[in-house]
């Protein structure tokens, strides 16, 4: 798992030898890379749209109450 390693020489995580793509997030389709807790799978690409109303709710209380 040299992810970071790739990221931060390349500006792209997927290097030569990863199990899993992971890939470009885009607006439109988000699509994240998953570390779970498992040893036959321990990666997997989903949809990351978990953090959707937790970001609207930082957004709408820094409208509301600006520092």
């Amino acid at each position: 798992m040299n992810y970071i390693i790739w990221f931060t020489n390349n500006l792209d995580p997927n290097g030569e030898d990863d199990i899993v793509f992971w890939p470009q997030w885009d607006k439109e389709s988000p699509k994240a890379l998953i570390f779970q807790d498992s040893s036959f799978f321990p990666l997997m690409v989903g949809d990351d749209t978990y953090r959707i109303a937790p970001l609207q709710l930082v957004r709408n209380m820094s409208l509301l109450y600006p520092i």
